[in-house]
């Protein structure tokens, strides 16, 4: 008979507690709210996470405990989720939502050392050295205008109108860009810049301003619910959508849907690709979708899931390094964020050209769409905005 000292017992059976430990991720996004209509991120993350812990166990063996929370697109609501996932949650990885939260939170983000994945795409919270654990899902909002304009320059326009929501998210990106040279660089002339309210209404008097502008290009910094405003009104005063251009929070089906034919020739920057897609992503999301419900089927819950490919990757790699999910959360998380600035040639089951995350924002790339008939298709190849 094999006997086993009492302190060999507790250390077995301590080691057994770490193996069966689950992994902590908690999120939040716009769930209701002002921003609602691309809150599929949110939820294509979530789903991945349940994903795993349905096909494969979850990670490593290791069940991952997902939280998904509604921040409202409020600032503090936002700070107060941010606070609960990692004190009381300790989440291992972090995803946020707004612009002006991630700022907010910046400082507090690497303080905590936790992993954060930002669904703002601002520069503002990009730098690997500054800012190491803050991690983003492709190119900033000032990459994707560069790469509009550099279109624009392409087609020999000139005259360039830049509309923005008025708030951090609409605001700091486009003064990045003005202050940044890049307009004059380009052979271009920026004729005006105006800022619009997050939960306008109505904006026939900012259309009619730009229809007297006579601009080549009408670049839209805002969120889908205020470019449907600009393009209905624009509509009414008779500028056509192909004068109008948006990032990538510009691409959803509600557009094409309530403007109908009037939305034809709208352009936006796509950064992943859509919702059913043939990628090889769509396979995993079809054979999800038999068990369970898709809240929303966008490009953004392509974008949700795709952050979920990478933050798993990360946490896959720190599990293996480790043996396991250790008790110290803190060193744990440490071990997170090294694999995440690790990732290298990941692939995103085509919903993104092969990213690595050295940069912190995984690709630069993105592609110019056009809504034809209803539906948005690609005019253009993958463009790298470095």
């Amino acid at each position: 008979m094999r006997f086993i000292s009492l302190a060999a017992a507790a250390f077995l059976s301590s080691a057994a507690t770490a193996m069966a430990a689950d992994i902590s991720v908690c999120m939040w996004g716009t769930i209701t709210g002002p921003d609602a209509l691309v809150n599929g991120m949110t939820y294509g993350t979530y789903d991945y996470f349940q994903f795993l812990n349905q096909t494969q166990g979850g990670i490593e063996g290791h069940k991952v405990k997902v939280l998904l929370l509604d921040g409202r697109y409020k600032l503090d609501e936002e700070q107060k989720l941010y606070r609960r996932c990692v004190a009381e949650e300790n989440a291992v990885f972090v995803k946020g939502w707004s612009t002006g939260a991630v700022k907010a939170l910046r400082d507090q983000i690497q303080s905590d050392a936790v992993p954060f994945m930002t669904d703002s795409h601002a520069s503002q919270v990009l730098d690997p050295e500054k800012m190491p654990f803050i991690f983003m899902s492709g190119a900033t909002y000032e990459q994707q205008m560069i790469i509009g304009l550099q279109w624009l320059a392409k087609k020999d326009g000139k005259r360039v109108v830049l509309v923005h929501a008025n708030n951090e998210y609409g605001r700091a990106p486009v003064e990045v860009v003005r202050k940044s040279g890049d307009i004059t660089r380009l052979g271009l002339e920026l004729v005006d810049q105006i800022e619009i309210p997050f939960d306008a209404q109505d904006l026939t008097g900012q259309v009619l301003r730009i229809k007297n502008l006579k601009p080549d290009l009408v670049y839209v910094q805002a969120s889908t619910p205020q470019l449907l405003v600009i393009l209905r009104d624009a509509a009414k005063v008779g500028l056509p959508a192909n004068l109008f251009m948006g990032n990538m929070y510009n691409i959803s089906p509600a557009i094409p849907a309530q403007l109908g034919a009037s939305a034809d020739g709208f352009r936006a920057i796509q950064v992943h690709s859509d919702f059913g897609a043939d990628i090889p992503a769509m396979v995993d999301i079809k054979k999800f979708a038999e068990t369970n419900r898709i809240e929303k089927k966008d490009p953004y819950y392509m974008k949700g899931w795709y952050e979920g490919i990478a933050m798993a990757a990360a946490i896959r790699n720190a599990v293996k390094k480790t043996g396991g999910v250790p008790d110290d959360i803190a060193a744990f998380r440490k071990s997170v964020r090294s694999e995440m600035a690790a990732l290298k040639g990941l692939d995103t089951g085509g919903i993104t050209p092969v990213v690595d995350y050295a940069n912190h924002q995984g690709s630069t790339q993105a592609r110019i769409v056009e809504i034809k008939s209803g539906a948005y298709v690609p005019i253009s190849d993958w463009i790298d905005a470095k």
